[in-house]
């Protein structure tokens, strides 16, 4: 088996811009925010909650691909970028809310911007060169040599019927993907969580639980990828196990032991509430991550678990999985495999032989989806396919623009897809037809826009699409009262343009959070003394919201440290009922922060 590379010392971690320095402008002309909100103190410097973020590395100055720095202005919709190849960097942005084009000597105004005359940078049809600095993607360190990329890869489809070993040409590098009409995934939307959803009973929601941290005895640090919901039960990986919590009791309904830690986890889960993991062989820190396993939620049951193939020295280290149309899929440096929810023989398996291209992961969902690097790390090549789940042959290719470095997928169906382009950060979101043709690009200006990308493969965890909108939140941008606010802007899929907005109120954000029929279901992170809150966003209605629940004051400061400044880990919305979740346990955590696994929020 080939080796990877090395990794890069300090791999990008996140787009979010500098959460305590709010852009500078004029406020918004916003709606009555939904709920009352006293007027708060605004919230502690930095992330908390979930891993710790690196600061994503700014673009060398006078670099192509790196957007530049906006005029001082408004805060309207973004400005369309020139028509044109994507070498173009985006115009100059004009703020958060409609696209601005300020008159001469006056005020911004909320009309639609003009485009610029010229476009900027390289040619039509390429994205510039990208700076010098980490040459993984999104997909981490882990997309090293070998495995089943570029169609070069030996891949075998074993029909569980005939037992027969048939060679499938497969170029693979998954993403997770969020979407609605699979069996799979369980929510009706895009992107977030999947199932019955649910409006609650009352706008007056309380505290359902809270999952206590373990202790740590041995290391600083320990990660506990994996959260889930179905219309009863929350569960969440622990340290050696899985933890799952009866949602309308409010009390632990069961726990898995599992033989180590939890290496990688699926966000989907099926219909019937059954999710996968691959889990370490022995509770080891150096034990490697070679243990495949099928949970039911609602049960509490471990189904099957199988060593993977061709897994040795299988670390996190470039590590995902997925499930869909029931079958699981999970990547790691060096070789893939596929199984039936049902378990049995692999349908399909990587050897690893290395190609030409690279594998970056496993994206689930309604289709199974691929991202494959080719070239170098310095000037890559990046495709996006759709794969049949049973045999992990391609039928469906989409060839990234050139100078891209890097793809993450927001959505299987319709293809959304977040590119980096000359900064770690993402710089555009696009959206791919059936035709395999690109046909609209929202370029996301000086990080105005924030999908909430970091460098797993499904991190894209603040976008959310349905089949006319992808909905993005605004970076946060001064209000009226000098405290800091945001937006939920619906940009058009067909045309990339943004149509309209949905404002969070004074002294708050919001973060899409999933689809529940034609609503947009978003959570309003909570202010120091007041609770958080779920609205519904009416896309028929420009973005009308209409309250779902308010959460308690007196557990703002222990959600505060689940939802901070930033989500990285997002929501989970099922049954009229919202979890807020950590993936890592740290020694070094102080007060409440830290204290809480997850916590669950509903109107019982």
């Amino acid at each position: 088996m080939s080796q990877p590379p090395p990794p890069p010392s300090q791999p990008p971690r996140g787009d979010s811009p500098d959460p305590e320095k709010p852009e500078e402008g004029p406020g918004l002309e916003k709606k009555e925010p939904t709920g009352a909100d006293a007027p708060q103190t605004p919230p502690p410097t930095g992330d908390q909650g979930g891993t710790p973020q690196q600061p994503a590395q700014p673009p060398p100055s006078g670099g192509f691909g790196a957007p530049p720095q906006p005029p001082a202005g408004g805060y309207g919709y973004p400005q369309q970028p020139p028509p044109g190849g994507y070498g173009t960097p985006p115009p100059p942005a004009g703020g958060y809310g409609y696209p601005q084009q300020p008159p001469q000597g006056g005020g911004y105004g909320y009309g639609y911007g003009q485009q610029p005359a010229q476009p900027y940078g390289q040619g039509p049809g390429m994205y510039p060169t990208a700076p010098q600095g980490g040459p993984y993607g999104p997909g981490g360190p882990g997309a090293g040599p070998g495995g089943s990329g570029g169609g070069n890869g030996k891949v075998i489809a074993i029909v569980a019927a005939a037992v027969a070993t048939v060679l499938a040409v497969v170029t693979v590098g998954f993403f997770l993907v969020n979407n609605d009409k699979g069996t799979e995934a369980k929510d009706d939307g895009k992107t977030g969580t999947k199932g019955i959803g649910g409006k609650p009973a009352s706008t007056e929601g309380k505290e359902l639980f809270k999952i206590p941290s373990p202790k740590l005895t041995d290391e600083e640090s320990v990660s506990v990828t994996g959260a889930w919901a179905t219309d009863k039960i929350f569960a969440k990986s622990t340290i050696n196990g899985i933890i799952g919590m009866d949602a309308a009791r409010g009390k632990q309904a069961w726990k898995i032991d599992l033989d180590g830690q939890v290496c990688a986890a699926s966000r989907h889960s099926t219909d019937d509430g059954k999710t996968a993991v691959v889990t370490a062989e022995t509770k080891s820190s150096r034990a490697e991550c070679n243990q495949i396993a099928v949970i039911d939620l609602n049960k509490g049951k471990k189904l099957w678990q199988e060593k993977m193939p061709n897994s040795e020295r299988a670390t996190t280290l470039g590590m995902n999985m997925t499930i869909s149309q029931n079958v699981v899929a999970a990547k790691w440096i060096g070789g893939s495999v596929a199984y039936e929810m049902s378990g049995g023989t692999p349908l399909w398996k990587s050897e690893g032989t290395g190609s030409g291209c690279q594998d970056e992961g496993f994206a689930g969902g309604e289709e199974l989806m691929a991202v494959v690097q080719c070239g170098s790390y310095s000037e890559p090549k990046l495709k996006v396919q759709k794969l049949n789940p049973k045999t992990g042959e391609a039928n469906w290719e989409f060839d990234v623009p050139k100078g891209v470095q890097s793809a993450r997928i927001i959505s299987s169906d319709p293809v959304v897809i977040g590119v980096s382009a000359g900064t770690s950060s993402t710089t555009d979101v696009m959206t791919v037809g059936d035709d395999e043709k690109l046909k609209s690009k929202i370029s996301l200006g000086d990080r105005k826009y924030d999908p909430g990308c970091s460098t797993g493969v499904e991190s894209c965890a603040s976008a959310v699409v349905d089949d006319d909108y992808v909905y993005l939140p605004s970076a946060r941008h001064q209000g009226d009262d000098y405290s800091s606010t945001n937006e939920i802007i619906a940009f058009d899929l067909e045309t990339g343009k943004p149509k309209w907005k949905s404002d969070a109120g004074e002294r708050r954000t919001i973060t899409p959070v999933r689809m529940q029929g034609d609503k947009l279901i978003a959570y309003k992170k909570p202010t120091y003394g007041a609770g958080g809150q779920v609205v519904a966003v009416d896309p028929g209605k420009q973005g009308e919201q209409e309250l779902y629940m308010r959460h308690p004051d007196d557990s703002s400061e222990t959600e505060n440290n689940f939802a901070g400044i930033t989500l990285r880990e997002p929501p989970l919305y099922e049954n009229g009922r919202l979890f807020l979740h950590q993936t890592l346990i740290s020694e070094r955590s102080t007060g409440t922060y830290g204290k809480y696994l997850g916590i669950g929020f509903g109107a019982e």
